[in-house]
């Protein structure tokens, strides 16, 4: 539960074939990247947050819009890995630089298909706790086999 809203901007996802270093074999990596704005959205004459200072509660799982959809059987090697920065601290009305409080342990998860308990996407977990708005930029990687990934084609059905 948070008590903050949660904004998400994802940037382009960006998939490529790479081969690994020791063995040769054959790669799917997916970059996932955005921002995440909590608490408040920036003004877009300005680009800045509102400073509306409070104590809030985050523990959100953030599902990414432009989430592949995995099988779940072939993640069983799968490599995941994530990085969040912070982007931006609202200023406050004395103009001064804010409070942030903390955000720790921003994980990368699985979650599973609200329709199909064989699939898979990933979210963003963050947690911790805040004083002010915050802007984080997040990126996300995915290094899978590629048969791991399930291609829209695959997931229509035909009458």
């Amino acid at each position: 539960m948070t008590d903050a809203s949660v904004h998400l901007a994802a940037q382009p996802r960006l998939d490529t074939l790479v081969t690994e270093f020791r063995s040769d074999a054959r790669r799917l990596r997916t970059d996932f990247a955005g921002t995440a704005w909590i608490g408040d959205v920036p003004d877009p004459a300005s680009g800045m947050m509102g400073p509306r200072y409070q104590r809030r509660a985050v523990d959100s799982q953030l599902f990414l819009p432009d989430t592949h959809w995995y099988t779940v059987v072939a993640l069983d090697d799968a490599e995941v890995q994530v990085a969040v920065g912070l982007l931006q601290v609202p200023g406050t009305t004395q103009g001064t630089q804010g409070l942030i409080g903390a955000i720790a342990d921003p994980r990368a998860d699985f979650f599973e298909h609200p329709e199909h308990d064989d699939r898979v996407g990933i979210c963003l977990s963050l947690r911790g706790e805040i004083w002010s708005n915050v802007g984080l930029s997040y990126r996300i990687t995915v290094l899978c086999r590629p048969e791991a990934l399930i291609f829209p084609s695959m997931t229509t059905t035909t009458t």
